[in-house]
């Protein structure tokens, strides 16, 4: 059975503890994907406090407060059966505290869509607690994108109240491995491909299964709960979704380019680049570039990417393949369409986590992209030294693989002592032979694990 715990999460309790320990009232904004992890946060930095937690819903101003007021009576708390929004705040804070106190309200995003009062009467409750009784109020939710591009625009020069912003991040690798350590190695890198750093996912998995049958249980059987996850998602957020589906179709099928993506949806490139602007909003989508070097004539521009490895799996695998998701039970599903080339999908994860690794020992850490080879790992530590890398999850790595790196680095034009490649299946003799020489490194995640 899942446990949850609550690890890699350091500097957004810090960011947190630096807001409460000001001395008067205090106003942050929470927000990050779905399953991140806020509320498991929140729960933490709240323990040992007087914290009132409410969680808004999509619904008119008025039947909110009729919500919250229900909740607060639940509670013994004695409001109006329609109370305004004072009468809330007011209710939800102890007047006889002295300590500060912590006001949760999450998916806020509703109270502001629902009612535009709602933030001013929150900004004259907050300064009016300014000395004597400070409360810390948290704004908590999943709607990145329009936190970032929208909300400061909805609430105006009330907007200054707030304190500060975190975006929560999705956990890396070694974070997930810490959080889920019941997990062999290989599933947990098959399984971190797919759901990537987001502990709301995991949670619907078992680690006594290996990949395979966790993704037959959990994504591609019709009852359970990730089944229709993205579907539901998506149209909750974007309006057009036969438009997105069909980008984010042509890039799961490796158009990463705006051209290439223009020639399969046959959409203007105007209009592709509009809807690809609202997917980065929402971190489905991320714009790549390449590691600057002195070799920028030979690299790739414009590169768009999906960021999502839900989204990326869900459109690789399951929406071109719907109807034979209906026909063929989760099993067979499976085997016949996802078996043969998942060691292959892995690979762009694995590249991720070996730079995730490598960062360990250096300043910046990138990927260099070019017109004709590419550079899996660039890094950097600041001061002149730079370390290259290649690598190969599905396969044993060979002498042609040192070469092509060899091949790209010449053409980024990077000179480098530090060649390290990764591959947890092995190295041909060739290679083997070259690290004897002190020519390269060759690693292994599994075994950098405990450094």
């Amino acid at each position: 059975m899942f446990v949850e715990k609550f690890v890699g999460r350091g500097t957004e309790m810090s960011f947190l503890e630096q807001y409460y320990g000001m001395p008067d009232s205090q106003m942050v904004v929470v927000y990050g994907s779905k399953g991140v992890g806020k509320t498991k946060l929140i729960q933490e930095f709240c323990k040992g406090r007087k914290a009132y937690y409410y969680l808004a819903r999509a619904c008119s101003g008025r039947e909110q407060c009729c919500q919250w007021g229900g909740e607060l009576r639940e509670k013994g708390i004695s409001v109006a059966k329609y109370p305004d929004y004072e009468e809330l705040l007011a209710a939800s804070v102890t007047e006889k505290e002295t300590e500060k106190q912590v006001l949760v309200i999450d998916e806020f995003q509703h109270m502001l869509k629902g009612d535009a009062v709602f933030f001013t009467k929150l900004a004259e409750f907050m300064e009016s607690r300014l000395s004597g009784r400070p409360v810390m109020i948290i704004l908590c939710t999943s709607a990145s994108g329009w936190v970032e591009n929208h909300m400061v625009g909805k609430i105006g020069s009330r907007a200054s109240v707030i304190g500060g912003f975190l975006k929560m991040r999705e956990l890396r690798f070694a974070e997930m491995r810490r959080l889920f350590p019941q997990y062999k190695f290989e599933d947990c890198m098959r399984i971190y491909a797919v759901l990537g750093g987001i502990p709301g996912y995991w949670m619907n998995f078992q680690p006594e299964l290996s990949a395979r049958e966790n993704i037959i249980r959990n994504i591609l059987a019709k009852e359970s709960r990730l089944y229709g996850e993205m579907e539901v998602y998506l149209e909750q957020e974007l309006r057009e979704p036969g438009v997105y589906n069909t980008i984010l179709t042509a890039m799961a099928r490796d158009c990463n380019k705006l051209n290439d993506i223009y020639r399969h949806t046959n959409f203007s490139r105007a209009k592709i680049s509009v809807y690809l602007k609202n997917l980065m909003e929402l971190d489905l989508v991320e714009k790549v570039y390449s590691y600057d070097t002195d070799g920028r004539a030979n690299t790739q521009k414009g590169i768009y990417r999906i960021a999502n490895p839900y989204v990326r799996f869900y459109f690789r695998y399951l929406f071109p393949n719907e109807s034979m998701l209906q026909l063929l039970s989760p099993e067979d599903f499976y085997d016949r369409k996802v078996a043969e080339s998942y060691d292959l999908y892995v690979e762009e994860a694995y590249r991720r986590i070996c730079r995730e690794y490598m960062g360990r020992e250096y300043r910046a850490v990138g990927e260099w992209l070019g017109k004709t080879g590419v550079i899996d790992i660039v890094a950097s530590d600041g001061q002149g030294t730079v370390g290259v890398g290649a690598c190969v999850w599905s396969r044993t790595m060979e002498y042609r693989d040192y070469e092509w790196l060899l091949f790209s680095m010449k053409k980024a034009r990077i000179a480098s002592t530090d060649i390290r490649l990764y591959c947890e299946k092995g190295f041909d003799d060739a290679l083997r032979q070259k690290a004897e020489e002190g020519k390269v490194k060759l690693l292994g995640i599994r075994e950098s694990e405990g450094r």
